[in-house]
């Protein structure tokens, strides 16, 4: 299938993006132990036990996850063997490009994988997540703090917009729709 969307100076950001943040255990596919092994490094077995408020928390990022994972395995997983590797998955992002560049906006099963990602995190007020915050959350994604931050201070444009998950939400369009090299937007994956 030709990914006519995905410029080539896209291409190493989406395949370090792919590895960095949902093939968790390297093995080059994502499958459910993968989304596992996030939901625990968000929330782990051992606190959730311990405190209802996580307990519920993580119960509800399983469930999240649980769709994500089943709605990516409908779209991409064309062989059906209940994983996506790195082809598979830059397929989806293909039509992923292509529905951004057409009409700015995810498709519904991609956006709930976003909003899950957002509000599992602990922020103080999630209406105004502070850099810091921010940095933190795309760190558990394995994106290093400098550049988490570089792109937080691009998005807020410097804190004169506060960051939502409106906000958040248009920085990971930009993320995947930007074909300028080592700009903010990049996380630091190109």
């Amino acid at each position: 299938m030709p990914r006519d969307n995905i410029p080539k100076t896209a291409l190493k950001k989406l395949q370090q993006f792919f590895t960095k943040t949902l093939d968790t255990n390297n093995d080059g596919l994502v499958n459910w132990t993968d989304f596992e092994a996030a939901i625990e490094s968000i929330v782990s077995q051992e606190d959730a036990q311990k405190n209802a408020r996580l307990k519920v928390l993580r119960k509800r990022l399983e469930q999240h996850f649980q769709k994500y994972f089943w709605d990516l395995c409908a779209v991409g997983d064309a062989n059906n063997d209940g994983n996506i590797d790195l082809d598979e998955w830059l397929d989806v992002m293909n039509d992923i490009i292509g529905g951004l560049k057409e009409k700015n906006e995810f498709p519904e099963w991609y956006e709930g994988l976003h909003k899950a990602l957002f509000r599992a995190n602990e922020f103080l007020d999630e209406r105004a997540v502070s850099k810091d915050e921010f940095a933190n959350m795309l760190i558990s994604w394995d994106i290093d703090e400098s550049s988490a931050e570089k792109a937080y201070d691009f998005i807020t444009e410097h804190g004169q917009k506060k960051m939502d998950y409106n906000l958040f939400s248009e920085f990971m369009k930009k993320f995947f729709l930007n074909e300028t090299p080592k700009h903010p937007l990049n996380l630091g994956l190109d």
